[in-house]
């Protein structure tokens, strides 16, 4: 994947990671494959979050 595209998608990856952890939501093993798959492209990619009241 070319560099942008990949920032692009390492972004997403940690935003959609950042919402299920701050508002404690649950993943099914289908939507956990996916985002280890897009995990696997970003390594250097820190998930920051707080957790909602």
């Amino acid at each position: 994947m070319a560099s942008a595209g990949r920032g692009r998608q390492c972004t997403y990856a940690s935003d959609r990671d950042a919402t299920k952890l701050r508002w404690k939501l649950t993943i099914d093993t289908t939507e956990k494959t996916a985002l280890e798959k897009l995990a696997d492209d970003c390594p250097d990619t820190v998930v920051e979050y707080g957790v909602a009241p």
